[in-house]
């Protein structure tokens, strides 16, 4: 009897995950097969090449088939609202990216830039809540930045 209300209930999740159209996101195709990251962020460099290679594509430090190059990589975070004491209430953070890709022909193209930003309310009554919070909001920044430039190095020429 118990087994078989485990097996009604894993059924009725099952469905419910389903019927509701969550997917996966799985690994985005790319048209190439090696690419060349070069630039002066080693650890976004570090986080975009691990992607790449999750997905099958090889790294090269020359003669790859895509070539890019990270220009800049900022991050900052700014007061965006104080209380009547004076006290931070909210806080915005702003993440930049501008690269290059180099052309089938070997031409650097024009530079891209692509900008995050987020918002959250700040508590000083919960410091560690609240640093992790944000901790949290520039990982999910920085995947975002990396979806979006991943799709524009798959669909350029």
């Amino acid at each position: 009897m118990n087994t078989a209300i485990k097996n009604i209930f894993i059924l009725i999740l099952t469905l419910s995950i389903t019927s509701c159209g969550f997917q996966l996101r799985g690994s985005q195709d790319n048209s190439f097969s090696s690419i060349q990251i070069d630039g002066i962020s080693s650890g976004f460099i570090k986080e975009l090449k691990k992607k790449y290679k999750q997905s099958g594509v090889e790294i090269k430090n020359s003669s790859a088939e895509k070539s890019i190059e990270i220009l800049t990589d900022q991050f900052d975070k700014r007061i965006l609202s104080l209380s009547s004491t004076g006290k931070i209430r909210e806080y915005q953070l702003n993440y930049h990216i501008s690269y290059r890709i180099k052309s089938s022909l070997g031409d650097w193209g024009p530079v891209i830039k692509i900008n995050s930003t987020r918002e959250y309310s700040y508590d000083d009554n919960n410091i560690v809540a609240k640093q992790e919070e944000e901790r949290n909001l520039i990982e999910g920044m920085k995947e975002q930045i990396i979806r979006t430039m991943r799709s524009q190095i798959s669909s350029a020429k």
